[in-house]
């Protein structure tokens, strides 16, 4: 198993952007929107890895560390991922249920320090796109008016 992304949280997706993709010179490979809205970007971060950035979430106080939102661990076949998911059930770790998403399917638990998992099943490669924001925050609306 390996660490397919790792999920970050922003409260302030623009300077998110203008920090990872102007100054340090990352590229944005997809906008998107989470099923409860809120703003799901990836940055491509060389050698083929990425991260994902989760907008609307609390900063934490002055002195207080930010926390990662999730590690996705992939798994190759519908057999590993139903095994890990009946595994981790019959050790009684709780589990989301199983979510369908445009790339295959996934689910969440935590580890015992309370770090949020996921393990994904992609059956089919998401292409690229700027576009799966509708309303896009204005450093992606400046990319795709270049483009």
């Amino acid at each position: 198993m390996y660490i397919d992304h790792v999920g970050i949280n922003t409260n302030d997706m623009e300077a998110t952007l203008q920090f990872y993709c102007g100054m340090l010179g990352m590229r944005l490979v997809r906008t998107t929107r989470t099923p409860d809205g809120r703003r799901h970007y990836n940055v491509e971060i060389g050698g083929g890895n990425a991260f994902a950035v989760f907008d609307g979430a609390e900063l934490p106080t002055a002195g207080e560390r930010q926390h990662v939102n999730h590690l996705a661990l992939p798994v190759d076949t519908l057999e590993e991922f139903d095994a890990a998911y009946q595994r981790l059930k019959d050790h009684g770790i709780a589990v989301t249920e199983i979510i369908e998403r445009g790339y295959g399917k996934t689910f969440y638990f935590h580890d015992p320090n309370g770090i949020r998992l996921q393990i994904e099943l992609k059956t089919k490669q998401e292409a690229d796109s700027l576009e799966g924001d509708l309303d896009p925050v204005p450093y992606v609306r400046a990319l795709l008016q270049r483009a």
